[in-house]
């Protein structure tokens, strides 16, 4: 396997084992190691940082240029703008779990008799786990980052959980690619400390149950090396492991001698001696987090099951709805609590690697429940339905069905596809967008500085917390943008997070301003956005946050190496020109004012000025403190840009894996999920992001998406082992968003003035009731899902739905001045939407003058293939004799 980037997470590998080559699990992170130089022992005297605010990418999990972490008194950096939006401390305690959150964060609690509760610690009080058991105080002293062992311990301690981990990662390194060899092993170019080793060992010896059990199982094969041992750790227990917490040697493994295949549950771990094959574990397992996170479980702590019931709720209920899911399991562990120390969060590179194996296993969760899902799941229409019960075919088994992800799944080719549709949507209703802003997590927020401040913790290394913070800010800036009309009455809002490779979060937003607060002129452009250095006696705070947040590069012949180079050139086009006035390209793209004469400053060794400042809102920029690029939108060329930028899907490094296939082995069906996990990469804040529920895409006001079908063609979605009468007459059947309307428009006199994509701006569909309701407060945008041209009657009847306003059934769709016409293409025609394709039939008439018969009959053909003519009988009336 070769990988071109230093920290590669991905849902594709595999655990292979590394505790005797006896355990393995099915999934976790995949990583790059490299070498590091030995660790200095020697002190260095206590200094004070200068914070200079500048952001920074987020560091890789492990890289060849790790920092010794070491104690340093931290100023509680207030910021150099007495405008920023501070929000405080961690001051709200959750009455529930004990977990401290920011003020902003709790404003949507709950409060029953237990107390207020919120969503983000445990679910409004709904999850309960036990306190992971307390470490001893000299193995808790490691993570203090006091003295030469502590500050080894914390530099090394991804590659210690490795050396002393039960399971480790699997890979196939194709040496045609890795002609290096590959990866350096993680021992032979690092100068273990023995005494530290030997120290963890003896810990783990004394307190880890999995390890005395290997330890047991050692010593009796080494007794008799020819008894046929099996140890069995088992995957459910009878007794709740939220009391029955502390696990024991006798509770969660078993030393079974013989065969116990039949006793064996699908999760259960097997070990046995001699075997010479791998073995995979599921992520499902309650022993998989203490089994590869050792040094972070040391006593052998519970990790995820999924029969951890809610709060209060039987164990013997089995609504899954009442079970704690794997996304709630970790967004509660990874919380600062009152009174609680927790070695998760203070184990540096290790959380990150913990976090994103965290999320990468709540992913192949859900995509391991869609996949197994399709299995069952069939759909079809009403009227083939229909027409199979007709025939005596009662069977609804299927065979051959695709794998696929469907559009609810976040981050799939479905999900990005019908965000960008609803954005357009959104377009299509109140025009092109007006300002595009781009704003990126700042890890130096006094907030964040005070929150690490008895640390000696990096931003970086809580991502957890940046992401938080980050999340706080962009509320408080849509805020702004929406209620606060800081640039004008805002119609609409779509923005989309992004996370780049070893970068922090940042958000890409469009705005759709009100006619009347649009930026008709330069004039009105000046006033809101600037792209020059400010003058630093007139404004001094602008002019420094300027310098720090809002200068690129330098790039070009001072930074040849800088990520914007691309064939020698800055692909984002800085050094910009100094222009006197603001002005806009050809393609609609701003030319802002530039002028030549103003301050500059040196960095990096390179002169800098207004040529190389980014466009801001100097309001913007001393309330937030953060890289906050504002950019104008002008002409319809950049809509697709912007679209396309903020919807371009995840980001994906380069990887190959090696699926060897049976050349005789027939070829398998397409599937997306397999496509979706190919070199998906997920960094530790995406991983924190996503544990926590945070929105990926928002969009303001929302878009419903409307269905629509031919009559008799709805799609039904059933089990394969349901009875046919009892599918026919679902309530989906009878009573779908689509019919709803048109009976509607029997009731309501309103409705009878307004088209399918007019009517959610009105109504409001009851799901539980199945019916649609006038609306009471609100808007929603309509947009009717897309079909192609090659589906004929079904792409006319979409046309006629945009136009045609309160018909009652199918028939006063294709009726038009009193007359109903026999299809929707003709209904069409008759409203003069479709073309009668004379271009066409001239096309073929004028190459009739010098293409050969055969010529002409594949110009034809190729008219038919682009699914361009609105009526190709008419076309073939009109030329056939030519042809």
């Amino acid at each position: 396997m070769h990988v071109s980037n230093e920290c590669t997470p991905s849902t594709s590998s595999a655990r292979m084992p590394q505790f005797r080559n006896t355990i393995s699990s099915n999934r976790s992170t995949l990583t790059h190691s490299h070498s590091n130089p030995t660790v200095s022992k020697r002190t260095r005297p206590l200094k004070r940082k200068n914070y200079n605010n500048e952001p920074v990418p987020m560091a890789p999990l492990m890289g060849p240029n790790d920092e010794d972490v070491q104690r340093v008194e931290r100023d509680v950096f207030v910021g150099l703008s007495k405008d920023y939006l501070d929000h405080g401390d961690q001051s709200i305690i959750c009455d529930i779990c004990k977990a401290k959150l920011w003020k902003k964060e709790t404003l949507l609690g709950r409060t029953n008799n237990m107390g207020k509760s919120y969503f983000l610690c445990c679910g409004y009080g709904k999850v309960e786990l036990p306190d992971l058991s307390e470490p001893n105080e000299s193995y808790k002293q490691l993570f203090s980052n006091v003295g030469p062992k502590s500050k080894y311990f914390l530099k090394s301690i991804r590659r210690l959980n490795s050396m002393f981990s039960f399971t480790s990662m699997g890979g196939k390194i194709d040496k045609s690619i890795n002609k290096e060899g590959g990866a350096p092993s993680e021992a032979s170019n690092q100068i273990l400390d023995v005494e530290l080793i030997k120290e963890l060992k003896e810990m783990l010896d004394t307190f880890n149950p999995f390890v005395k059990c290997y330890r047991m199982a050692r010593d009796r094969l080494s007794n008799d090396p020819t008894t046929d041992l099996k140890l069995r750790i088992l995957a459910k227990r009878d007794k709740d492991g939220r009391t029955y917490n502390l696990p024991s040697a006798s509770e969660v493994a078993v030393l079974i001698v013989g065969d116990v295949t039949s006793l064996i549950d699908h999760r259960d771990i097997v070990v046995t001696s001699h075997s010479g094959s791998l073995k995979r574990i599921s992520e499902l397992h309650v022993s998989y987090l203490p089994l590869q996170y050792p040094l972070l479980f040391p006593n052998g702590d519970d990790g995820y099951r999924v029969d951890i019931p809610h709060r209060n709720i039987a164990l013997l209920d089995d609504n899954v709805k009442r079970r704690c899911t794997m996304r709630e399991f970790f967004s509660y562990r990874i919380q600062d609590r009152v009174g609680k120390f927790s070695l998760i969060l203070t184990s540096r590179r290790l959380y990150q690697q913990f976090l994103v194996d965290a999320y990468t296993m709540i992913e192949s969760e859900w995509l391991g429940y869609i996949r197994n899902k399709q299995g069952n799941l069939r759909s079809e229409c009403v009227e083939n339905l229909r027409t199979s019960r007709d025939e005596g075919n009662t069977d609804l088994k299927q065979v051959g069905q695709r794998v696929i992800l469907p559009s609810s799944f976040t981050g799939g080719p479905r999900y990005m596809m019908q965000n960008f549709l609803d954005a357009m949507a959104i377009c299509k209703w109140y025009g092109y967008p007006d300002l595009f802003i781009t704003i990126t997590c700042n890890p130096k927020w006094p907030e964040i500085m005070r929150c690490l401040n008895d640390t000696t913790i990096a931003p970086s290394d809580r991502p957890d917390i940046l992401c938080r913070l980050f999340k706080m800010k962009l509320e408080s800036l849509l805020t702004d943008l929406k209620e606060k009309s800081i640039f004008g009455k805002v119609q609409a809002v779509v923005y989309t997070i992004e996370f780049q490779k070893r970068g922090l979060p940042h958000a890409h937003i469009c705005i759709f301003m009100h006619p009347a607060h649009k930026l008709p002129s330069p004039d009105h452009i000046d006033r809101f956005i600037s792209a020059e250095l400010p003058n630093p006696n007139e404004d001094p705070e602008l002019y420094t946050l300027v310098r720090e947040f809002m200068i690129h590069g330098p790039c070009g012949n001072h930074n040849k190496k800088s990520p914007c180079m691309v064939n020698g050139e800055c692909s984002k086009k800085f050094p910009k020109k100094f222009r006197e006035f603001t002005s806009t390209d050809a393609d609609g793209f701003p030319l802002y004012r530039r002028r030549s004469g103003g301050p500059t400053f040196w960095k990096s060794g390179a002169q800098i000025d207004s040529r190389y400042v980014v466009p801001y809102n100097s309001f913007l920029l001393k309330k937030y403190q953060s890289h906050i690029n504002v950019e104008w939108c002008n002409k319809g060329n950049a809509i697709k840009y912007l679209f396309k930028y903020i919807n371009k899907g995840p980001d994906r490094t380069t990887c190959y894996l090696d699926n060897p296939e049976s050349p005789d082995q027939p070829v398998k069906v397409v599937n997306e999920i397999d496509r979706y996990y190919d070199c998906r990469y997920v960094s530790a804040c995406e991983a924190s992001w996503r544990i926590y529920s945070f929105e990926v895409h928002y969009r303001y006001p929302s878009v419903m998406r409307l269905p629509f079908y031919l009559p008799e063609h709805q799609q039904v979605v059933f089990n394969g082992d349901d009875d046919i009468d009892d599918v026919l007459n679902k309530p989906s059947v009878t009573s779908s968003m689509f019919l709803s309307w048109m009976k509607c428009n029997e009731i309501y006199q309103e409705a009878r003035d307004l088209n399918y994509v007019q009517f959610p701006t009105k109504f409001v569909w009851k799901s539980n009731d199945r019916c649609w309701k006038p609306r009471k407060q609100g808007i929603s945008i309509g947009r009717i899902h897309t079909v192609s041209p090659a589906l004929g009657e079904a792409y006319y009847l979409r046309i006629l739905l945009n136009k045609v306003k309160g018909p009652t059934c199918f028939e006063d769709i294709r009726t038009i001045n009193g007359i109903q016409h026999p299809t929707f293409r003709d209904a069409c025609y008759a409203l003069g939407l479709l073309d009668d394709d004379n271009e066409y039939i001239e096309a073929i008439k004028e190459a009739s003058h010098s293409g050969t018969g055969h010529y002409l009959r594949n110009l034809f053909a190729t008219m038919l293939w682009s699914n361009t003519l609105s009526r190709p009988d008419h076309v073939w009336d009109q030329s056939w004799l030519t042809l």
